[in-house]
């Protein structure tokens, strides 16, 4: 294979199988290289969950929500009661230092460079543009067809001010895109990198469904949904080959859902908003219930909708190895 670009020198490949994605091809594992026993251990396919699992905890549980969250909370609730909006504010900025940790931890633990956790520079900008439109105009299709077809409405609201519209904004794109350096930057990466992508994907999406899986007004379908999600932007990294595309169609897709429509976003309370989606109290397979839109069964034909087009064009387009 020859590339061009500064950000694919060295590429070599261990898994003899699967499709071509240039991140995976780039990450290095310096860590594991020991003849350890244990080492060896966390080379395997149940190692590398193990660790992904222990990262969670620590920076999701610990850092995220414990330290930061709660921290932030404390000296803002001195000051007088915080409100809904806060709250999601708090909880979107402090992804930051999740953000952070997962790329500490890759970049000194697993001796990776920046492109080999995805963040390939070549065309970002028109990368994270593309992710956004991309995203909005997805979820935007869901709203439409759920709307639509349940007899609902969108009503004007508008309480939310042009400063919120942007704290809100920049808020669900740190979010996003810190969501995506874990479960796909990280995670996907690390066992592509050794297992083949397959199982990368298998894996991730799996773990992305069940960390959802304690949100409010979670149901069987808003896990089976979230799943869904995650093979879908692990199939949307490969066809980009970069974390800047998913981690922007993410955040958009979050932001359309909380300060443009004014729904839940996976189980939170809506944020103030340009609209509200108003659904007819229904089965939760239409309206999604308590959880947000993502839980109904449009969001289901969407997602699936979108991972038959990515498998088409990594086919169509991406010779195999």
């Amino acid at each position: 294979m020859t590339v061009n670009n500064t950000d694919y020198k060295d590429l070599t490949i261990e898994n003899d199988g699967g499709w071509i994605c240039k991140p995976v091809l780039l990450v290095r594992q310096s860590l594991w290289e020991s003849d350890n026993r244990r080492v060896r251990f966390l080379r395997t396919l149940p190692g590398q969950i193990l660790i992904a699992v222990w990262l969670f905890c620590i920076l999701r549980g610990l850092l995220g929500s414990m330290l930061i969250q709660q921290g932030l909370m404390k000296v803002l609730s001195s000051k007088g009661p915080i409100s809904t909006d806060r709250v999601t504010l708090i909880a979107t900025y402090s992804m930051i230092f999740v953000m952070a940790g997962y790329i500490i931890y890759m970049r000194f633990a697993e001796r990776r460079s920046f492109p080999a956790m995805g963040f390939i520079r070549e065309k970002a900008p028109l990368q994270y543009l593309a992710g956004l439109i991309i995203g909005f105009l997805a979820f935007l299709l869901i709203v439409l067809i759920t709307v639509a077809l349940t007899g609902g409405q969108i009503v004007f609201q508008g309480n939310i001010g042009p400063g919120m519209f942007m704290i809100s904004l920049l808020g669900w794109m740190i979010q996003g895109m810190s969501e995506e350096v874990g479960y796909r930057g990280y995670m996907f990466l690390s066992i592509s990198r050794k297992h083949k992508e397959y199982i990368g994907v298998i894996c991730s999406s799996l773990f992305f469904g069940l960390t959802h899986a304690f949100n409010s007004g979670a149901t069987f379908l808003s896990i089976i949904n979230t799943i869904l999600v995650g093979f879908a932007l692990c199939f949307m990294f490969i066809v980009a080959e970069n974390i800047w595309f998913v981690g922007a169609f993410h955040s958009a897709w979050n932001f359309a859902q909380g300060n443009v429509f004014g729904i839940s976003v996976s189980g939170h309370e809506p944020s103030p908003s340009i609209f509200v989606v108003q659904l007819p109290e229904s089965s939760s397979i239409l309206s999604g219930g308590a959880y947000g839109i993502e839980a109904n069964i449009f969001t289901t034909i969407l997602v699936l909708v979108i991972i038959g087009g990515s498998i088409f064009i990594i086919k169509k387009f991406k010779k195999s190895r």
